[in-house]
């Protein structure tokens, strides 16, 4: 390790910045980048003075929530596009069944491309259904995993405490 900046305010001055105390998450996201240059007490002492790690562990969770609510709400509006393209192919293939002009053979063939169809919804569905589960049983986990990580990085000891309950 390249122990270049051996005293707080070397720190500071690399972040241009005048105190530890209120640090944008830019700056912490500078400061973590720096720490491998650091003087392993230089980097303690500072995370020490850090208000309060748990804010930052907070802020990492609630970003993490709405990162899993988005994916959610975008698999849902994408699982909406692709059920109203099958439902128009349905509709389009019902129509023609509906005319009187179409032999047999036809008629088959429009009945076997709408249970292709069909089955293709159902396996849309289970797709969609499993993906919501996968986010649902694991987002607790990734979002403790991420506030572990970043503890781990900054050197911080968790205490019982400090990690913020995590709601389903």
């Amino acid at each position: 390790m390249n122990n270049s900046l051996t005293f707080e305010q070397q720190v500071k001055d690399a972040l241009n910045i005048d105190s530890f105390r209120n640090m944008s998450k830019d700056k912490i996201m500078e400061f973590i980048s720096l720490i491998p240059n650091m003087d392993k007490d230089v980097a303690m002492s500072i995370i020490n003075q850090f208000p309060v790690y748990s804010e930052m562990a907070n802020c990492m969770v609630e970003q993490l929530g709405q990162a899993c609510d988005a994916a959610i709400a975008e698999n849902t509006q994408s699982q909406d596009t692709v059920y109203a393209a099958y439902r128009k192919i349905l509709d389009d293939l019902g129509e023609v069944l509906k005319r009187e002009d179409i032999t047999p053979e036809e008629r088959d063939v429009i009945s076997e491309k709408m249970i292709e169809i069909a089955d293709k919804m159902a396996a849309k569905d289970s797709e969609n259904k499993s993906f919501l589960s996968w986010i649902t049983k694991n987002k607790e986990y990734i979002i403790g995993g991420v506030v572990v990580l970043g503890s781990t990085i900054l050197g911080v000891g968790i205490k019982s405490n400090i990690i913020p309950s995590i709601k389903k």
